[in-house]
């Protein structure tokens, strides 16, 4: 009876789905217009030869011109030797031995577990690097970058060096009241990301450890087990976000009437302009819950740090990033399920990657809490 009352109340709420950190709507299929005024139309890509793909998101839409900025775009390729040491307190999380009920969707970008608002198991996170130390940001979503190359499919990189997969965990600001609030708002996110690895195919051996000893990579099991139930259930994209009418718009690519890559819009023009309407599908639940530490590495004490943006539209430069410096490994299944999830065009994510570029910034310091 508390399980069908809890489905229930769950299905009830649903009407607030929270939009999550970057482009975390339904991404529709392309027009093939290089330019949109509507932006439940717009489509970004991550075909780089294509005129909505990631050097041109900046055109594709009024709300997306931040991804053209210079100044703290991300991701960005970690030089270890220009990092500055700076000596940080270790992140503090609250409720992290909870594991918080969640949902599962297919946007036609990514797959992603987003935590549902409604219940009062928060996980929250402090101490975080450049913030004040005791401002509380709310755990909110997860989900997992992977690329063409399956050797490089991290969106950041460590000294030039990429991981097949990157699991980035999203927080927003605790004084706002979702992420679809916080995002736009200057320092409203936290983004902690940690490398990933294939169990048995990685050969590097990383400087990394556990209590001072050596000790090998963690392989993380619950991810793994999360990913390959779920990634399996929004393996195809729903065919009821696709226009019935998609296949008439199309139409040849027209040449876009504005381009102000590089400015971000006004709060204003965001508000009236930017927000988009609620998906159709619903999700899937995941009841036994999610918690970072399905993340984590065994060294939770090495990290760099840099005030970036979201990776993807509309790129808002709100985001604390702290990248830790050891990886986890996950199941060679898991790695495969995310790779055959399909897009807004229903083809595999691997087919061009689910990975932004890297970005170069005009004034971005990264910063290291631990010795070379």
């Amino acid at each position: 009876m508390e399980l069908v009352f809890l489905i229930a109340t769950v299905t009830s709420v649903f009407v607030s789905f929270v939009d999550g950190a970057g482009y975390l709507q339904i991404r529709p299929p392309s027009l093939k217009q290089c330019c949109y005024t509507d932006i439940n139309k717009a489509h970004f890509s991550y075909d780089r030869d294509f005129c909505e793909g990631p050097k041109n998101w900046c055109k594709v839409h009024p709300c997306w011109t931040t991804c053209g900025s210079k100044r703290r775009q991300s991701p960005i390729n970690i030089n270890i030797n220009e990092t500055i040491y700076r000596r940080y307190p270790r992140l503090k999380f609250e409720n992290i031995l909870k594991r918080v009920i969640a949902t599962i969707r297919n946007n036609g970008h990514a797959p992603y577990f987003e935590v549902h608002e409604m219940f009062e198991d928060e996980i929250t996170l402090c101490n975080v690097p450049e913030r004040p130390r005791k401002k509380e940001y709310n755990f909110a979503q997860l989900h997992v970058h992977l690329g063409r190359d399956e050797k490089e499919g991290s969106e950041h990189s460590i000294d030039n060096k990429f991981k097949p997969m990157e699991a980035q965990m999203v927080f927003y600001d605790k004084d706002y009241e979702d992420v679809a609030e916080a995002k736009s708002k200057r320092n409203g996110l936290v983004v902690i990301s940690v490398m990933i690895e294939v169990y048995g195919r990685s050969k590097e051996n990383d400087d990394c450890g556990c209590d001072g000893e050596t000790c090998t990579v963690r392989y993380a099991r619950k991810l793994s087990t999360l990913m390959e139930k779920y990634y399996e259930k929004v393996r195809l994209y729903p065919l009821t976000s696709i226009n019935p009418d998609f296949w008439t718009l199309l139409r040849l690519p027209r040449k876009c009437w504005y381009n102000n890559c590089g400015r971000t819009p006004s709060k204003d023009f965001i508000e009236k302009r930017c927000e988009k309407e609620e998906p159709e599908n619903r999700p899937f639940f995941v009841f036994e819950g999610i918690t970072p530490l399905d993340v984590m590495p065994y060294d939770t004490n090495r990290f760099y740090t840099y005030a970036g943006s979201l990776t993807s539209p509309p790129c808002y430069e709100t985001v604390q990033w702290v990248v830790y410096k050891c990886p986890i490994k996950v199941s060679t299944k898991a790695f495969k399920m995310l790779q055959l999830v399909q897009d807004s065009h229903l083809n595999p994510l691997a087919k061009l990657g689910v990975r932004r570029p890297l970005q170069t910034n005009t004034n971005v310091v990264v910063y290291r809490n631990h010795l070379k």
